[in-house]
């Protein structure tokens, strides 16, 4: 009893705390899934205001999310092994918190599509939601192995939040203050709610001596190096390179290449999509509000479900239920269509908020952050390509119809690549370390 107080006393000031430190990793993701999320839903707002103030096409401007968007993808390719080194997700969260918040206020000076398109979409993507945006992938996965579902879905559910919060605030400050000055305080609040929460960021549950879920203790982390996971007997551990030769692999990336389309084109596009219809940019963010909170409600029931069944079982019926309603926009009748953002909401929410499981339930945590490295530039680029597309089908057309129903082809393919995909097979360098 005594060498157990020693022990504890000794111990990081986390493994302390009468909680597991795995719940506050969840609540620190959670405001970095918030704050990566929110320019974009207010951009979808401030579009409308930009466009009439500088006479901008939507398409110059959700071009801008597109380039933010692939800026993430080659932040992962190069970042993403640092999420699998002791200290490693602290240094890459300040790094995008501080550069998001400076683009985000330099925003306010824009005159010219260039320049929104190099401050909001190359320096915001690069250096500002490239580094945050791996977090959420590749952090709490490590941290819970029998809750993960919940956990996950939890962290993400900053992104929902700030679809909730976000369009209404924008709408009014740009009523009352105007859109570049909502742009700083955009950029202020980035500032709050990324870089000082960073400061508490710990990569995995070994670098404090602790394991996921709380269960027992680690082996202490070497400075600077990989830190050692201590796997759960049966624990699959591919590493980046072995999971690059399965098949598995390949069409879980074809599955979430597709998901990924709508689920930003989507809400970017709601409100532009709502006015178009002949509602006020007022109702429309309102809207807009109304699909955030279904987002951020749903993602609790998602990870419920996702903890009691196998995660390509709850990502297919995420899909089934996306495919039919990302298009009811286009057929509910009058004020009605109003809540066509709410239901597409839900599904959508869940899929934002479990799509990264993947990665874990079938590679294991070990590697993670390589692995969710060398997948992100096809799925970035899936998810950057969507605003524009979308923006400039609506352009071409004159209406969000066709965009609507090329949403809804795109969850008809994820559900396909959901169903034909079978677990890889075990390497055979598995570990089956079992915690003493």
């Amino acid at each position: 009893m005594i060498a157990e107080a020693e022990g504890r006393a000794e111990a990081p000031w986390q493994a302390r705390l009468p909680f597991f430190y795995g719940y506050a990793i969840v609540a620190i993701v959670f405001l970095q899934s918030f704050v990566s999320a929110a320019p974009l839903w207010s951009t979808g707002v401030l579009s409308v205001p930009m466009h009439d103030d500088l006479g901008w096409s939507r398409s110059a401007i959700f071009a801008a999310i597109t380039v933010r968007t692939l800026g993430t993808a080659v932040g992962g390719l190069v970042l993403g092994r640092y999420l699998d080194i002791t200290g490693g997700a602290r240094v890459l969260a300040l790094t995008g918190g501080v550069f998001a918040s400076i683009g985000l206020c330099l925003v306010s000076l824009v005159q010219e599509p260039w320049q929104f398109l190099l401050i909001f979409g190359v320096l915001g993507g690069l250096l500002g939601q490239g580094p945050s945006s791996l977090l959420l992938g590749a952090v709490v996965p490590k941290w819970f192995i029998r809750k993960r579902g919940r956990a996950v879905a939890t962290s993400t559910m900053g992104t929902g939040l700030a679809a909730f919060i976000m369009p209404v605030t924008m709408d009014f400050l740009a009523d009352s203050v105007g859109w570049r000055s909502a742009w700083i305080a955009l950029g202020v609040t980035t500032a709050v709610l990324a870089v000082l929460p960073a400061l508490l960021l710990k990569t995995q549950p070994e670098d404090i001596g602790q394991r996921p879920d709380g269960d027992s203790a680690a082996p202490e982390p070497v400075a600077g190096q990989t830190a050692a996971v201590v796997q759960s007997p049966g624990e699959l551990s591919f590493t980046a390179g072995e999971a690059w030769r399965t098949r598995t692999l390949w069409l879980l990336i074809a599955a979430v290449v597709f998901g990924s389309f709508s689920p930003t084109a989507y809400p970017v596009n709601l409100v532009q999509a709502y006015v178009d219809l002949g509602f006020s940019t007022s109702t429309a963010a309102a809207a807009f509000s109304g699909y955030g909170l279904v987002s951020f409600l749903g993602r609790y029931f998602w990870g419920y479900l996702a903890d009691r069944l196998h995660i390509r079982q709850t990502l297919l019926v995420i899909a089934s239920y996306s495919c039919v309603t990302v298009a009811l926009i286009l057929v509910l009748p009058g004020d009605i269509a109003l809540l066509a953002g709410g239901i597409a909401g839900l599904g959508l929410g869940g899929w934002v908020g479990l799509n990264q499981v993947v990665w874990a339930d079938y590679f294991g945590r070990a590697h993670l952050g390589a692995i969710s490295g060398i997948t992100r530039p096809f799925i970035t680029l899936s998810s950057a390509t969507g605003p524009l597309a979308i923006a400039a089908i609506a352009d071409t057309t004159g209406t969000y119809s066709v965009s609507m129903l090329v949403m809804a082809a795109s969850w008809l393919f994820c559900a396909f690549f959901l169903w034909i995909v079978r677990p890889a097979k075990k390497p055979a360098r598995l570990v089956d370390a079992t915690p003493s």
